[in-house]
């Protein structure tokens, strides 16, 4: 669709990547991007990679329960047969997963500009990745640049930070419960900040930390500041420059600009 709620300027505006001032109801949308919006879809026509429609009745529309814990249909059909048993069967427990198969669940719509080299919805939690596609990692001159899309490619921030390359077991749901809507929870976000960087160490009292109040509660607002998306911009009524959706970094670092405001 050509126009868009943007929720965070809580008015209409177009659809990202649209014109304008030109409605649109043609431009075409790949089984990637569906791969990111949707738990499946089935394609059909076109080629095995890139398929030209898809069937209706055959997709599951929002992220659900099977994006993380694969295709369900024999757990339901289990479970619904033997109410007694409450060991989950025929479904994935992405706890039970490795840390690298752990961070692919996440990495397939979060891991940045990635080449498929298998159809879409192909790959299934549990697998290995880079077995379905080409992972594009970042490099540290692109960081340093600022030249880093905070869109779609937290994962490969993250692999960056010293936060994960100083541990072995971080992953994402280290820091996110993706069972509970914890948006805009800026305290709580904190607090698992200092479950590994707590504030009576003499690491945390630094000399920018003590000058800051409340510093308990405002971690990611230093180190994981929101900035502007390069691939996000919308156009809002009455505006005639587009302006950028605001994502957070999961590069976790120092941002002296940042720090400033507080």
């Amino acid at each position: 669709m050509p126009v868009t709620y943007f929720t965070a300027a809580a008015q209409w505006s177009n659809s990202p990547g649209f014109p304008e001032g030109k409605v649109m109801t043609d431009r075409p949308i790949t089984s990637r991007c569906l791969e990111c919006h949707v738990t499946y879809a089935e394609g059909s026509g076109g080629d095995t990679l890139e398929p030209v429609n898809f069937n209706r009745d055959k997709i599951i529309y929002g992220v659900g329960c099977e994006k993380c814990h694969g295709p369900a249909a024999k757990h339901v059909e289990f479970q619904t047969a033997n109410p007694e048993v409450k060991t989950a069967k025929y479904v994935v427990n992405p706890a039970k997963l490795g840390r690298q198969q752990q961070l692919d669940i996440c990495a397939v719509c979060h891991g940045g500009k990635m080449q498929k080299t298998k159809p879409s919805f192909a790959f299934v939690p549990g697998k290995n990745l880079a077995d379905y596609f080409i992972i594009d990692s970042i490099n540290n001159l692109s960081l340093a640049g600022g030249e880093v899309e905070m869109h779609g490619n937290q994962y490969g921030l993250l692999r960056k930070s010293k936060c994960f390359t100083a541990t072995g077991t971080m992953t994402c749901s280290s820091c996110h419960n993706i069972h509970e809507n914890e948006r805009g929870k800026t305290a709580l976000f904190s607090a698992r900040c200092m479950s590994c960087h707590p504030s009576n160490s003499a690491d945390f009292k630094t000399a920018t930390h003590v000058l800051v109040t409340g510093i308990e509660k405002k971690c990611i607002s230093c180190h994981m500041p929101a900035q502007e998306s390069r691939a996000i911009a919308v156009y809002l009524q009455g505006e005639e420059k587009p302006r950028a959706a605001l994502v957070r970094s999961h590069f976790v670092g120092m941002y002296p600009d940042v720090t400033k405001r507080f």
